[in-house]
Parts: structure tokens; sequence; C-alpha cells
């Protein structure tokens, strides 16, 4: 038997020793620059202040969740050792799903070609919750098992779960329609569910369509992170998460939980089920299966609403229910990646202070903003280096060893729709399922970027005012910090006003 979860399953070699000691190093110094902005709020008695201490409760458990958790998974990562193909008397049947809900015709198409065209012995199967008559020919034409069911309740895992009775193989293999598997997938990961204990194997997430717009370059680009050095070092934690792709579950474990998990993250969902019911995961770090990223700002934002309500949905659902049952390293790598979208709430926090202050002093708010900076700024300049340097450590070939500053300007722009997506979850607001489009609307759709240009309107009156007001002393670094937060929201709007070439 195939040990695909112990630490013998990832390569130990000097280069991959030497590219864990300079994360240490980097991690420590991260700590140091972490001391050094907590100091901060220790004094004057600011913590005394129920906003400030408000403040500080989210800056730690922030902090807690993305800086050091994710310092702390760099540092495991490692590259998987190939598994070799499965041995001939444990060789498991394969069902391919497809499954599609009213997307082009065309679209479906190459995609289910590749299916058909995987090497090794496998059933194909097209799952078409739009009952489109002219893929139900396509998929006569091509010898493809077809299904279709009454309504589309709980959307694409309601597909899943239909399909299930109705197919029998030991592995279930799903791709979305965008997503092109090469020949080879299958070989490249069936191997791994040798081991009786492997769940479910995830295929790393790439894109083909980088070069569409600028959207889907820097929304691609948002990607690399999470599916190289993240998921390498969630894969040696125990905990690669599937990511509703690419993925591979076997049908007993599936079984175990009661089915694929409702809801607007079901990938993550039920990820966390799998795992808490004792089952392991293997992440395989090849691009195998490239799809398609959003490529205009109505795409983006759709996408990342439903994911971000999803995400923290169960975060304080699922999360609580299974952390006693999670392993440790588990219960790091979904605080990380649950706690992502958090990054909007923590923009919006620091650009209404600076507005603020730069507006009405330390009337606003009995706080020197420009101390915070200096606090602050060691910790960013080392979280960002740290972030590049794991990412130029633990990266496909494919991926680029650049400075990628196209995915800052994204993730900081797209504070509203995640700050949106906090408040919705808190008030239990719901948001219907909604797929992400796949073709480029050339209608400008600027309710979107609404808050993104109010708020650069507020900075900008509000930095030309504090340069002004007596009491806002010295307000250079202020200004500076206030223009910082403006620069990606103006390029974002100015980018979403360029026309996208067909």
């Amino acid at each position: 038997m195939i040990d695909c979860s112990g630490r013998d399953a990832f390569e130990t070699g000097r280069g991959e020793r030497a590219r864990t000691w300079s994360l240490r190093l980097l991690t420590l110094a991260g700590l140091i620059a972490s001391v050094y902005y907590f100091s901060w709020w220790g004094h004057g008695g600011r913590i005394l202040s129920p906003l400030l201490a408000l403040a500080l409760m989210v800056a730690a458990l922030y902090h807690w969740s993305q800086l050091f958790s994710s310092w702390l998974i760099y540092a495991s990562a490692r590259r998987r050792k190939p598994v070799p193909e499965p041995s001939p008397d444990r060789r498991l049947s394969v069902d391919v799903f497809l499954t599609s809900c009213g997307e082009d015709p065309q679209l479906v198409e190459r995609t289910l070609r590749a299916v058909v065209a995987l090497r090794g012995e496998h059933n194909s199967w097209l799952l078409d919750d739009g009952a489109d008559p002219c893929l139900a020919r396509l998929a006569q034409r091509l010898g493809v098992g077809y299904l279709t069911r009454p309504g589309s309740r709980d959307a694409k895992a309601g597909n899943i779960n239909a399909a299930l009775p109705r197919t029998d193989a030991n592995v279930i293999a799903i791709f979305d329609v965008d997503h092109v598997p090469e020949p080879e997938f299958l070989e490249r990961s069936l191997g791994y569910f040798e081991d009786p204990k492997v769940g479910f194997v995830q295929v790393m997430l790439t894109f083909r369509n980088a070069e569409r717009s600028w959207f889907a370059r820097a929304a691609a680009e948002s990607c690399f992170d999470f599916f190289n050095p993240t998921s390498m070092g969630m894969d040696r934690l125990g905990s690669a998460t599937m990511i509703g792709s690419n993925t591979l579950i076997r049908r007993e474990a599936l079984d175990s939980i009661g089915g694929y998990r409702a809801g607007l993250a079901e990938d993550l969902a039920t990820s966390i089920a799998l795992h808490a019911a004792g089952w392991n995961s293997t992440y395989v770090a090849e691009p195998l299966a490239p799809g398609l990223a959003p490529a205009d700002v109505s795409a983006w934002f759709t996408q990342q609403l439903k994911w971000a309500r999803g995400v923290f949905e169960i975060l304080l659902s699922d999360y609580p229910r299974y952390f006693g049952r999670l392993r440790w390293g588990q219960r790091i790598s979904y605080a990380v990646r649950m706690t992502y979208y958090w990054a909007g709430l923590v923009a919006a926090i620091h650009m209404i202070f600076t507005a603020g202050i730069l507006i009405g002093g330390e009337r606003v708010a009995a706080v020197d903003l420009r101390q915070y900076l200096w606090h602050l700024l060691p910790l960013t300049v080392v979280a960002v280096g740290i972030r590049i340097v794991a990412l130029r450590c633990w990266r496909h070939s494919s991926v680029p060893s650049a400075v990628l500053w196209r995915p800052i300007v994204l993730i900081h722009s797209t504070w509203p729709v995640y700050t949106l997506a906090w408040f919705m979850t808190m008030l239990r607001v719901t948001l219907g399922f909604r797929a992400t489009p796949k073709r480029v609307s050339h209608e400008r759709r600027w309710n979107w970027l609404a808050p993104q240009i109010g708020v650069s309107v507020i900075l900008f009156g509000a930095a030309i005012g504090g340069m002004s007001y007596p009491d806002t002393a010295h307000p250079g670094l202020l200004v500076a910090f206030a223009g910082l937060q403006m620069v990606p929201q103006l390029f974002l709007i100015w980018q979403t006003a360029r026309p996208i070439s067909v």
C-alpha cells in the first residue's frame, strides 16, 4: 500500500531544506515585526477605548488567521513525490462528471471531447442542469452518458448528488465546463487512491485565458500563491482542499458524509466534512486542466461575492462544528482559507480611519495614526517579502518569478464585495447560486464600482483638506497613505473603462 499522507510522500532533499530555512528566517523577521506592530496598541491606554479595543481584536484575529498561519503553511511546503500508476490488481473504476447549466455549447463541447479523450478506462458523463437538447445531441454523438434532473435544487452540488445513484464507479472525477483536462490527467492523479485512506485528490487549477484582458491576467495571477506554496503546504499538513473542478473523490468517502455538500462554497464544505470524517487528501501540483479566469469586472465581482459569502458561511457554521474533529494542521489551513476575504474588511477600516483623521484630526479618534503607520510598515514589508519568496521557492515552472502587482491591485479594490459578503453572512442575508460568467460583457456596469469611486473622492478630498487643518501636524505620511489606498481603485476604474477586444 502506498502511503500518500506521511512525510515520506514528500521530497526532502537539500534544495527543499534550503528553501524551508530561508522561509523560517523570514518568518522570524515577521515575528519581530509583529511584536513591534502590536507594541503600538499598548501605549497611551489605547486598548481602553472600546473602538480601538475592537480594532485590536480585528487586527489580532487577522494576523493570526492570515499572516502567522500562512507563514506556518509556507514553512511546511514540500513537493510531493510522483506516485506510480495503480497496480493492475487494484485498478479503480472512474466516472468523469462534467457539470453544466446553461453554458455555451461550444465551450461544453471542447471540454467534453477532452474528457472522452482522457487516457485510462473511464465512463464520461455530461450532467446538464439546463436540459439543453443541443447538449443531449452532443452527448449522443460523442457516446457520452447524459443526465438531467427535475429542477435545479442545490445547483452544482444537487446536480452531482442526483448523478451518484445513477452511476457506480469507485472514483468520481469532476470538471467545470471551462476546465479542459489534458489526456494524462487520470494517469497523474488516480494512483494516489492506492492508499485507501485518501478520500479525494485535488489537481492544481490554472487558467489559459490570461492574455484575454487585464482582469483575466490579474485574476489568474491572484491564484498563484494559493495553488502553489499555500496548497503545497496545506497538502503536507494533511489539509489539501477541493476547489470545485479538477477534483477526484472516492465514492465511499462521499457516501460516508451523505454526498456533496450544498452551498455557495460547496467544494470547501465537502472538503471539511471529509477531513472531519477522517479521510485524507492529496494535492497534485501540476497544471493538468486549465480553465478560464474572469475576464471583466462584472465576472470577477460576481465570482468573488459568491465565493466570499459561501466561505464566510462555512467559517461561522461548519468550522466551529468540525473544529474538534480536525487535526491541528487542518485547523490552521482552514482558518487561512476561510478568513482570506477579511482583507476587504481590514482595507475598509484603514480607509475609514485615514479619511476621518485627515478631516477631523485627533477629534475623530484619540490616536496618532502616523505612529500606527510607522509600526505597520515593517510588518507589511516583511509579509509581502515572505509571500514573494514563498512563491519563488514553491511554484510550478510555468509560474513567473517576477513580483506580481496586478493581484494586489485587484484584491485591494475588491474590498466592497468582501465587506458586503461579511455583513450579509453576519445578518444571514441569503444569496442565490451564481455561476461565474464565461463570456466577456462589453456593458460597463459602473454600479459595481460605486463604492470605489466614492471612497476615492472622499480620500482625495480628505488628503487635500488634511494638508490645511492646523490640528493635523505633519500630515505627509497620512496623505501618502491615503494616496496609496486610492491608486489601486483608480487603476481598476481605468481598466474597467477600457474596451476589451473580442
